[in-house]
């Protein structure tokens, strides 16, 4: 049972999607943030809406409190890497409170979001009295850095089969951390939308999924796949062979 729970929460912190799930695996609370709201911006953006543009330096970070956030990189073919998808009660654009350089992503609201903006200046000041409060930053640090370290593997290798399967293996390690029994977890995503996470084209995505339904591993209609058969998932997670 204990293998199984660190074998989740290794996944977890492997996937492109970062929610409070993810920093709990970590051991860390967003409840640090709740006495210091006040002492931020708050905001609503819409769905849609840019948060942070490419070659902005908002000079602080943003608390999201509801809604979901995606952090896109973009070539000069215009074609779009999704970085990471943040999720509620978790921060973004923490980087820009240690350094003035212009940023090389965009953050956009995927769903309407209510935010609080922090400055440079006021986190680095709590951040001197609270050390909850800096481990948070920290560790969301730390594991922005180990997601991107297996995006950049995985690009390297171009490893395609690989890739996807660590992505739907991490989201649905996500979903059984939430508590969802095995057979009822069903992955809501497109294709486009795991292509952008992969940086390849839709195209290639769908021929994998379609692999990956020959083989009994995964079932799909339209934008729901469901996980059939987990441990050969896993297997090629982890650079097993199909």
């Amino acid at each position: 049972m204990v293998n199984k729970a660190k074998e989740l929460e290794e996944f977890i912190t492997q996937s492109i999607y970062f929610g409070e799930t993810t920093l709990q695996s970590e051991g860390v609370s967003s409840k640090v943030w709740d006495k210091y709201l006040s002492l931020g911006r708050r905001l609503h953006k819409p769905k849609g809406d840019i948060i942070v543009n490419i070659g902005e330096n908002p000079g602080g970070l943003y608390f999201i409190q509801k809604g979901d956030v995606q952090c896109n990189l973009l070539s000069k073919e215009d074609t779009i890497k999704t970085m990471s998808i943040r999720g509620e009660r978790t921060i973004v654009g923490e980087q820009f409170v240690f350094h003035h350089q212009p940023g090389i992503f965009e953050v956009i609201a995927l769903k309407d979001c209510e935010l609080y903006y922090f400055s440079r200046d006021v986190i680095l000041n709590l951040a001197q009295k609270d050390i909850q409060l800096l481990l948070f930053i920290s560790t969301s640090l730390a594991v922005t850095s180990r997601m991107m370290a297996y995006q950049i593997s995985d690009l390297s290798k171009h490893n395609i089969i690989q890739s996807l399967a660590r992505i739907l293996y991490s989201i649905y390690c996500i979903e059984e951390k939430r508590g969802f029994p095995d057979k009822s977890i069903i992955i809501n995503i497109t294709h486009e939308e795991l292509a952008n996470m992969m940086g390849t084209h839709r195209v290639t995505v769908t021929k994998y999924l379609n692999h990956f339904k020959a083989l009994g591993i995964v079932d799909y209609k339209y934008e729901k796949i469901r996980v059939i058969n987990q441990d050969k998932l896993r297997n090629l997670a982890i650079g097993g062979l199909e």
